[in-house]
């Protein structure tokens, strides 16, 4: 046989290998990646997908660095189809203050949106406001005498809470902290006027009424607060930031295996008892084919660097 017969050979002997391959995908265990948030719904993923994939479906947890340590293990895996990460809102803000050794959408596949929930507006009960209308009158007649407890500068609390005062245009003062919880804390005791946290940790305490809900950052009303109107609803259009969970693979994994997944995944999401399982957590699923959910992430990119811009962080500030 020639050179030129016996390449011929080699290639299509690879093409073959490689469909063999795709047909008996998966023949190993697959490992999901995540990132220090909530562990309860990846691993509610872990255990339904490992029934219909034929194989055990493992949560490996590498968090630290607003989940840039898990992106950056994530990034480097091969790409063979038994690696995927869950991604976060948060990935979508990082790239604007750190330097990192990746690029979230050009170095990961989207597979699907798995869930979000939307940041919750949260006034003190001695604070004389019950609507949202309300707090934007009391603060435009006392310019930078309320205050707000967020997590630090650039955080998607911080910048979803920024995003309100550019609509509503209102001077209200941004107290840091280092935790989510602390902050919450603080607001409950009524130690600062208000606070943005996250429905599941937010839902407890309004049911106490300890706090009061005044909106949510969600295109439209939580299913878990299906009584607390949107900042849309109230007149500020641009304030949409729901915190959100998705699952990616690295790069140039192959189609056949992102759309195995994809179709498992959405099965799994559909189930009506795994929904409900999503929503005790204050979440609310939700599905989309990778081509919806690489748009749905490059708009939440921008979404964030317009908020960024508007709040006057530096670029690169956290570097």
């Amino acid at each position: 046989m020639n050179a030129k017969l016996r390449s011929v050979a080699v290639l299509v002997g690879c093409v073959l290998c490689a469909a063999a391959a795709a047909q008996q995908y998966p023949n190993k265990p697959i490992r999901i990646i995540t990132v220090g948030a909530d562990p309860a719904m990846p691993r509610i993923l872990a255990a339904e997908l490992s029934g219909p994939l034929g194989q055990q479906v493992f949560i490996e947890e590498h968090a630290g660095a607003s989940g840039t340590i898990g992106a950056a293990v994530a990034a480097r895996a091969p790409s063979d189809g038994y690696t995927y990460m869950v991604a976060t809102s948060t990935h979508m803000v990082t790239p604007h203050f750190y330097k990192l050794s990746y690029d979230i959408l050009r170095d990961f596949e989207p597979v699907s949106l798995l869930a979000s929930t939307p940041f919750v507006l949260l006034t003190h009960p001695s604070l004389p406001v019950k609507t949202l209308a309300d707090l934007i009158k009391l603060a435009r007649a006392k310019p930078g005498q309320l205050n707000y407890s967020a997590t630090s500068a650039g955080s998607t609390s911080h910048l979803t809470f920024e995003m309100f005062k550019a609509g509503a245009h209102v001077n209200i003062v941004h107290v840091p902290y280092k935790a989510v919880a602390a902050a919450l804390i603080d607001a409950i005791a009524g130690q600062v006027h208000m606070t943005l946290s996250v429905t599941p940790s937010a839902l407890p305490q309004i049911r106490a009424q300890r706090v009061r809900a005044l909106a949510v950052s969600t295109p439209k009303r939580s299913a878990v607060l299906p009584d607390v109107p949107t900042f849309a609803e109230q007149g500020l259009p641009k304030v949409v930031s729901p915190a959100w969970f998705g699952l990616v693979a690295p790069a140039k994994t192959a189609s056949s295996m992102i759309a195995r997944m994809n179709a498992e995944v959405v099965k799994v999401l559909r189930k009506p008892e795994v929904r409900e399982r999503i929503l005790t957590l204050a979440m609310e699923p939700g599905e989309n084919t990778p081509e919806e959910f690489r748009a749905y992430m490059k708009a939440d990119l921008t979404r964030w660097s317009q908020a960024i811009k508007d709040a006057n962080i530096p670029i690169g500030a956290q570097q």
